[in-house]
């Protein structure tokens, strides 16, 4: 009897699109991996993780979703390719900067690129970051730690921290900045005055907001990366 070709099901159980063969487009040689991904990060900034569907994918490019199919199995697989094309994004740090520096820059230019597709806040945990931008990334920021006399160990805790703290700053300022910020301050700080037997440090310093996204995440990164390197 002839073999039975089980390399479409073999292929749809590997759980990250970086680990998939590449296909070869059967039709439309013109939809290209590249169209797609730009298509895709263009309705996920306008419309977000909900608004981004095959079919409103194959739409924005003008084929059938069928034909998407050459290219990509399913909707993870837009979504992996998506992310790590932002990644890309990122502007590597200079690494003949002071080492502090270089960590300083390079975190800003992530925080940069997050909040302008905030999308991918919610994806950073969805599938390991194993893109070639990604890796690159991870290439750098391991280049800029090697410089100091830290071991390998701790430098992947040191990895993991600023990670941790990028997504984190992020996550809050996104949070806050849903709706009108100012009005939703305005009604926590009344909320926790009107509440102050339950919260009095809170309530004595109700008024005294701080709000400067920006100077918030550079003074804390900062914090660490000294604690960090002195450790």
């Amino acid at each position: 009897m002839p073999k039975r070709n089980t390399s479409d099901h073999n292929s749809s159980q590997i759980p990250t699109i970086w680990l998939k063969p590449i296909k070869s487009p059967r039709e439309l040689p013109l939809l290209t991996r590249e169209k797609i991904i730009h298509a895709a990060i263009h309705i996920l900034d306008e419309a977000g993780l909900n608004g981004l569907t095959i079919r409103k994918l194959a739409q924005q490019l003008n084929v059938g979703p069928t034909s998407l199919y050459n290219h990509i199995e399913t909707r993870d697989d837009v979504l992996e390719l998506a992310l790590d094309s932002i990644i890309g994004e990122v502007a590597f740090s200079n690494k003949n900067l002071a080492v502090e520096q270089a960590l300083t820059d390079f975190l800003i230019e992530w925080r940069r690129v997050l909040l302008k597709h905030i999308w991918s806040i919610s994806l950073l945990g969805f599938k390991p970051l194993i893109g070639p931008n990604a890796l690159a990334h991870a290439e750098h920021l391991r280049s800029i730690l090697v410089r100091t006399d830290l071991s390998i160990s701790s430098i992947i805790y040191f990895e993991y921290t600023l990670s941790n703290f990028l997504i984190g700053s992020v996550v809050s300022q996104v949070s806050w900045q849903t709706g009108n910020e100012q009005e939703i301050r305005n009604q926590v700080a009344s909320f926790i005055t009107l509440n102050a037997e339950t919260y009095p440090l809170l309530a004595a310093h109700a008024g005294n907001v701080h709000d400067d996204w920006d100077q918030s995440f550079i003074y804390g990164l900062q914090g660490i990366i000294r604690c960090l390197i002195k450790q």
